[in-house]
């Protein structure tokens, strides 16, 4: 192959390369741009709180934040529920979102239709510790690294 041909090949390749980079980019900014701020406030808690477990670890800890939002105890929309005094760990001390790809994932998760309730479920706490609430409450059971409640 001579060096005028496979520098086309290369560009051609680079080429689709690129195209198909930002047709990716353009998809998930329109994506995020379609957000409403509830689904905004779903995502941001889901990355915090599950991004690693999987679809079944998104929609408890989305079910969490919905059937508290239908329950008196609790404030009535999605983003003073997460964001109230202490509720979800991640609010006391906020990090960057690192993991784009994860992000994406789970905004996409989040817009495409409703999810099970789980059996009432309003709360949840990681395998790692026994919160002194948790007595309190039914268990439901565990997923991934949370045991849940209501």
């Amino acid at each position: 192959m001579n060096k005028y041909r496979l520098t086309r090949m290369v560009i051609f390749r680079l080429s689709i390369a690129v195209l198909a980079w930002g047709i990716f980019l353009g998809t998930s900014q329109k994506a995020e741009a379609n957000l409403t701020p509830s689904q905004y406030c779903h995502v941001e808690n889901i990355y915090h709180e599950s991004r690693g477990e999987g679809w079944l670890g998104w929609a408890l800890v989305k079910a969490t934040v919905e059937n508290r939002v239908k329950d008196s105890r609790w404030p009535s929309n999605v983003c003073e529920v997460i964001h109230e005094d202490s509720q979800f760990s991640w609010t006391l001390d906020p990090q960057e979102v690192t993991d784009w790809a994860s992000w994406h994932r789970i905004s996409k998760f989040v817009t495409e239709g409703s999810h099970s309730n789980f059996n009432g479920v309003t709360h949840y706490h990681t395998t790692a510790i026994t919160p002194w609430w948790a007595s309190s409450y039914e268990y439901i059971g565990t997923a991934g690294d949370h045991m849940y409640y209501k």
